[in-house]
């Protein structure tokens, strides 16, 4: 069954059986939700902290890490983790995403009417590489002279169909057809995982070393993700292979999830120009020269309810997966479910659930993030990045990064498109992509001051 067929067989079920149903993939049962009550269940209990089997595949391809690692080694881990991600932290990348906008709208500038916006999902994954590069390991990899960055970005897409291949195909579920595939259908896709996998494993050496001579690594490493783990690796809190892995899940998390958001939202505002003319009056008016900072992104209110209603009915991981390790585990609603079930939260039907967005709940609104409309739903209805014991280490590396990025484009160009947001139509790829990419028409704005 593809990833498209995948998505569209749960969202039938969903309407056919209501908010909690049985799946069943291959010889696997699964419970899927998209109830807000047992979505908090899932995200909360301890015994619903681990993820399963169908994780196996990422696993292999990248190694137990942050993102697979069982519930407890997992909080230990992520403790050691959270020191790169605090606030401060991340209010040092602002620089870097500035900076590294040059390259992404000398791509923009060369382009205007296009049939097919693919490219544009190329272009924001050069850029938000390139960004991961210096955040995550303080590396600049346009300086490195062995890759070929654009090459790079399109070889992702196939990294990602790989791992998506993994996650929703029981065939790859299993040790021995993940051999046979890295040695064949996914040869390549294997040899780019193992570049990023180089790419971190340099830069850990290079930090360990203490010099700090390589013209390719920023003069102020320090502010390097990669630099802090260093550290831990240093001080016996962490070993080597454990803090490559997590790595490569926070590296490969940091650019393909934002650079699919960037895409999804540059198309809601070619088809949404009401909404599109309000986001850049907003920015205009707060910022007329435009030196951003993050108090500047805190101001920023329509453009953050609009990428929030973007990441509603686009969210990038459209499924979280979990496993039950507790037997006759009661949820809220009085479903018991057995140990060593698969549970899934189905995050793309959640975000458009009419019992919690109402008829509309298809069509796109950012009055959806209104803080009134807010306080009125579940907590719980609106999770692209996940929530509760295992939420996204990233979430506010991401949502900065994003107001900075957009922020910038808006005031720079105008975008507009024949299509309609029915048109749509997304298939599972690692992060969600559409099957067909559509039309999309670049103006480069007049008396620009950024």
């Amino acid at each position: 069954m593809g990833q498209l067929t995948i998505l569209k067989d749960i969202q039938d079920k969903s309407k056919k059986f209501g908010p909690n149903f049985i799946w069943y993939t291959g010889p696997y049962v699964e419970f899927i939700t998209i109830d807000p009550k047992i979505v908090k269940d899932i995200l909360t209990l301890k015994a619903l902290s681990n993820k399963g089997i169908e994780y196996n595949g990422f696993r292999h391809i990248f190694g137990e890490g942050l993102v697979t690692m069982p519930g407890d080694e997992w909080q230990r881990h992520r403790k050691l983790m959270d020191v790169a991600f605090k606030l401060p932290k991340i209010i040092e990348f602002i620089p870097i995403f500035h900076k590294k906008m040059t390259g992404f709208f000398a791509q923009l500038d060369k382009c205007h009417v296009m049939e097919n916006s693919n490219d544009i999902l190329v272009f924001c994954r050069e850029y938000t590489i390139s960004v991961s590069g210096e955040t995550m390991l303080g590396r600049n990899l346009n300086k490195n002279k062995s890759l070929d960055l654009k090459l790079f970005a399109k070889q992702i897409s196939g990294l990602a169909e790989y791992v998506s291949a993994t996650l929703f195909n029981v065939v790859y579920q299993t040790e021995h057809f993940l051999k046979i595939a890295d040695k064949t259908i996914f040869k390549e896709a294997r040899q780019t995982a193992d570049l990023m996998r180089s790419l971190i494993d340099g830069a850990y050496k290079y930090y360990s070393t203490g010099l700090r001579n390589d013209p390719e690594y920023l003069d102020s490493p320090d502010i390097a993700v990669a630099r802090h783990i260093n550290d831990a690796i240093e001080s016996n809190e962490l070993e080597k292979d454990l803090a490559i892995s997590s790595m490569m899940h926070l590296f490969a998390a940091s650019f393909e999830t934002s650079s699919a958001t960037l895409y999804f939202t540059i198309l809601m505002l070619a088809m949404h120009p009401e909404y599109q003319a309000k986001v850049y009056a907003e920015i205009c008016k707060l910022f007329p020269e435009f030196n951003m900072s993050y108090e500047h992104t805190k101001q920023l209110t329509y453009l953050d309810m609009f990428i929030k209603e973007t990441m509603r009915l686009f969210p990038t991981i459209p499924l979280f997966g979990r496993i039950s390790i507790e037997d006759n585990l009661k949820l809220s609603n009085g479903i018991v479910i057995p140990e060593g079930l698969r549970t899934a939260i189905d995050v793309y039907d959640l975000h458009r659930s009419k019992d919690i967005w109402g008829p509309q709940a298809n069509k796109f609104n950012p009055d959806n993030f209104l803080p009134v409309n807010v306080e009125a739903r579940h907590p719980y209805a609106f999770i692209p990045f996940s929530k509760g014991k295992r939420s996204c280490i990233g979430m506010r590396y991401a949502e900065i990064g994003l107001k900075v990025v957009m922020a910038k484009t808006i005031k720079r160009y105008k975008f507009s498109t024949t299509a309609k947001l029915e048109d749509l139509v997304v298939h599972n790829h690692l992060s969600l992509h559409l099957v067909n990419p559509p039309p999309l028409t670049i103006e480069k704005r007049i008396n620009l001051s950024s």
